[in-house]
C-alpha cells in the first residue's frame, strides 16, 4: 500500500513537472514569435534614422562626443553629470518623481545588479535555475526601474550611442584614481553580466526582445568587456567571443543608422586580428 502511494505521488509530481515545463517552453516560444514580428518591423525602419544634431548632443552631454572612449576621469564624470541632468529635465523622467535624481537612480541600479549577479553557467540544470535566470533582471530591478529604463531607451534613441559610450567609459575606468569609484561594479561583475547576456538563454532572450540598436550596442560592449576579461585572465567560464565578433561586424556593416559605425568596425577589426579570425 505504501509503495503504491509512493508511485502515485511520483507519477503526480512527474505530471506536474511536465506540465510546467511544457507551458514554460510554449510561452517562451510564443514570445519569440511575437518578438520576431516586432523586430522585422523595426529592422525596416532602423536604417532610416537621422543622425542626431550636434546641438542635441551638446544639450545632453555638454560637449560633442569623443571619437574614442575617454579615459580622463574628469571628462567622464562631466559627461555623466551632464547626461543625467539632461534626463532630469525631461518631462517623462520628471513623472517618476525621483527624489535624488536620475544619476543617483542609475548608481542604485548598478549597485543592485552588482549585489545580485546572474547565473552564467548551468542555468538549464533545473527548471528553478532557468526560471530564476529568466526573471533575474525583473526581480533585481523591479517594475518601476525597468519602466524608467524602457522609457529612456524609447525617448532617447538618438542619444543612445553617445550615452552607451560614456557609461561604458565610466564602468571600466581605472579604479585606482578616484574615490568615487566605490559606485562602480568590479571587473568580475562586468564579466558575469556580459556572459549572462551573450552566453545564456535568459540573457539572449532579454536582448532579442530589445530593438536592433539596443541589442547590437549591448552585444558590442559585452564583447569589449569579455576581451578585457581575457586580457586580465578573468574568463573563468571560457566564454568564446569569436562568434560574436563575426556577427557584430556583419550586423553593423549592413546598417546605416549608427553614428559611430566606423569606430565600431575599426575596433572589431582589431579584435578580429587579435583572435585570428578569418
Amino acid at each position: 500500500m505504501k509503495r503504491s502511494l509512493q508511485i502515485s505521488v511520483a507519477i503526480l509530481l512527474l505530471g506536474v513537472t511536465s506540465y510546467v515545463s511544457y507551458n514554460l517552453i510554449m510561452n517562451w516560444h510564443n514570445k519569440e514569435i511575437e518578438t520576431a514580428k516586432l523586430q522585422l518591423r523595426e529592422e525596416l525602419s532602423f536604417n532610416l534614422e537621422q543622425v542626431v544634431p550636434k546641438e542635441k548632443l551638446l544639450e545632453a552631454f555638454g560637449e560633442e562626443p569623443p571619437e574614442k572612449n575617454r579615459t580622463n576621469h574628469d571628462d567622464i564624470e562631466r559627461r555623466m553629470s551632464a547626461f543625467f541632468s539632461y534626463l532630469d529635465s525631461q518631462e517623462y523622467v520628471k513623472s517618476y518623481k525621483l527624489e535624488k535624481g536620475s544619476y543617483h537612480e542609475f548608481q542604485m541600479t548598478v549597485n543592485k545588479l552588482s549585489s545580485n549577479p546572474p547565473i552564467v553557467i548551468g542555468e538549464t540544470e533545473s527548471l528553478y535555475t532557468l526560471y530564476k535566470n529568466m526573471s533575474h533582471i525583473f526581480k533585481v530591478l523591479g517594475k518601476i526601474r525597468l519602466s524608467l529604463i524602457k522609457d529612456i531607451l524609447s525617448n532617447e534613441s538618438g542619444l543612445l550611442e553617445s550615452a552607451a559610450q560614456t557609461i561604458f567609459s565610466w564602468l571600466i575606468e581605472d579604479r585606482v584614481i578616484a574615490e568615487s569609484r566605490v559606485q562602480r561594479p568590479s571587473p568580475i561583475i562586468l564579466y558575469n553580466y556580459s556572459g549572462f547576456f551573450l552566453n545564456t538563454l535568459a540573457g539572449k532572450n532579454y536582448l532579442i526582445r530589445r530593438d536592433a540598436k539596443v541589442r547590437i550596442l549591448a552585444t558590442y560592449y559585452c564583447v569589449l568587456i569579455l576581451d578585457k576579461a581575457n586580457d586580465a585572465a578573468l574568463n573563468q567560464y571560457g566564454i568564446n567571443i569569436r562568434p560574436f565578433i563575426k556577427t557584430l561586424s556583419s550586423d553593423i556593416s549592413y546598417r546605416s543608422g549608427f553614428i559611430n559605425k566606423e569606430q565600431y568596425l575599426s575596433e572589431l577589426d582589431r579584435l578580429n586580428d587579435k583572435y585570428q579570425l578569418q
